[in-house]
């Protein structure tokens, strides 16, 4: 019904988009923490710097700049592209604001709680590109939801994609409104918590390493110079 051209591009190519963003945040914040990693002598996630002392102050900073950056590639990959691709539009701008509003905070916090088990700038290329095939097919949109196996759909569901691109598609393809799609989008709120929180913790434990490498490396060099060492 939603279908008018009777392809591919009237329902994949939505949810690709929708795909896109997390994979990008994973892959860029993924590779600013990897690079973080190498350019430290402690090879901690967090500098040892002043202006890096409290979690939330992090946690708060880095992700409005990431909002505020992704903010812009929203209005592309949302508003421009379906329009150089006659892709149907038939969602209310207001709700698909506030729909993506829950899903790039999920997506943010999700990708800094994978930086923290990221070592290099290389770790994203070769640990998430290849998800991006997988994810879009246990989303339930390119493979029909009811035959995929429970495992893989619980597994779908603990990243934002799933969510984000079942709500999106029935609110832009399908005009569904916002209390339509209150499972996905509660969802991506429980998911925004969630991963704030183990995004709290992997940058709390990596200033607590920073601290304890930093007064382990005092702590030497202090009896180092004692007289009679």
């Amino acid at each position: 019904m939603f279908n008018s051209q009777t392809g591919f591009a009237s329902f994949l190519v939505p949810a690709i988009l929708v795909l896109v963003i997390q994979q990008t945040l994973l892959l860029g914040i993924g590779m600013l923490g990897g690079t973080a990693r190498e350019r430290n002598r402690f090879h901690s996630l967090v500098p040892v710097d002043p202006h890096f002392r409290g979690t939330l102050r992090i946690m708060f900073g880095k992700s409005l700049a990431y909002i505020l950056i992704y903010a812009i590639v929203c209005i592309w990959v949302f508003a421009i592209v379906p329009r150089l691709f006659p892709l149907p539009q038939v969602g209310n701008p207001l709700t698909v604001l506030l729909f993506l509003l829950p899903y790039l905070f999920a997506c943010i916090f999700f990708a800094i709680t994978i930086s923290g088990f990221l070592t290099s700038r290389e770790s994203p290329m070769i640990v998430l590109v290849f998800t991006s095939v997988i994810l879009l097919f246990i989303s339930g949109v390119s493979w029909p939801k009811e035959s995929i196996p429970s495992f893989w759909r619980a597994l779908g569901y603990l990243f934002p994609s799933t969510p984000g691109i079942q709500g999106f598609i029935r609110i832009n393809t399908s005009g569904a409104t916002l209390s339509e799609v209150a499972p996905e989008y509660q969802l991506l709120w429980i998911q925004t918590a969630v991963y704030f929180i183990t995004a709290g913790l992997v940058y709390r434990f990596q200033i607590i390493r920073s601290r304890r490498m930093v007064h382990q490396q005092y702590t030497e060099l202090r009896a180092r110079r004692t007289p009679g060492n």
